[in-house]
């Protein structure tokens, strides 16, 4: 019985101490109103997959599917792997490559590629493809994100539908520079310019659909862990 009895005790003790250890990871993250509850924060985000996957967590996402499209193409301009015209609400893609490096938005760029006339694939022909493969882009979008939550799981930043401390500032500051741009700083280059369109702050100049996706805002609250 006495041994029965330390036995307990130890498992009493082991508890105790397995309850009071710092947290590292969480399961959600709560909603945050940039506006009310978050510190403007003046450095630019450097990722633009992890930037878009912090803010699918609280669904926080543009409804213009294009901007996120718009977003890899300014991308890999700067790539030098595409060059873009851009007038008069008119886009155009001159190809200079038939690749980009990176395997999930490779891609998207196969997808864009195959419509090409002479390297070319003109803002018609984009719009086009919106509308008739719209689907397609969607499900995109979701391995984009998917991707990036696998990499999160390699380093072990999301373990067990749970997110890591650091996860949680990063998204912090995410919003925090949503808030620089929006109350704080005259938006002046390329890369301001993306970011305010992918915090829901500028909408895209290019209209490449022309029906509308309705958004549910009752999920908005809380962090979904898992991608469906």
């Amino acid at each position: 019985m006495e041994l029965l009895f330390v036995f307990v005790m130890i498992l009493i003790v082991l508890y105790y101490f397995y309850q009071k250890r710092p947290k590292t990871h969480f399961p959600t993250i709560p909603y945050q109103d940039h506006k009310k509850h978050v510190l403007n924060y003046k450095k630019q985000p450097q990722d633009l997959q992890y930037t878009t996957y912090l803010l699918s967590l609280i669904n926080e996402l543009p409804q213009d599917e294009f901007i996120l499209i718009y977003a890899c193409l300014k991308k890999w301009e700067k790539q030098k792997e595409i060059t873009l015209e851009e007038k008069e609400g008119e886009l155009n893609i001159h190809f200079n490559k038939s690749y980009t490096n990176n395997y999930v938005e490779d891609q998207l760029f196969q997808m864009l590629y195959r419509l090409e006339i002479d390297h070319i694939v003109e803002n018609k022909v984009i719009s086009k493809w919106m509308e008739a493969d719209f689907d397609k882009v969607v499900q995109w979008k979701k391995a984009y994100l998917k991707d990036m939550q696998n990499k999160l799981k390699q380093e072990n930043k999301f373990v067990d539908g749970r997110y890591s401390l650091e996860i949680y500032h990063n998204l912090e500051n995410i919003l925090g520079y949503k808030k620089y741009l929006d109350a704080y700083r005259e938006i002046e280059t390329e890369e301001e310019n993306i970011y305010a369109m992918l915090f829901g702050l500028k909408e895209c100049p290019y209209h490449m659909y022309t029906f509308f996706i309705m958004k549910n805002d009752d999920d908005k609250p809380m962090i979904n862990s898992s991608l469906k």
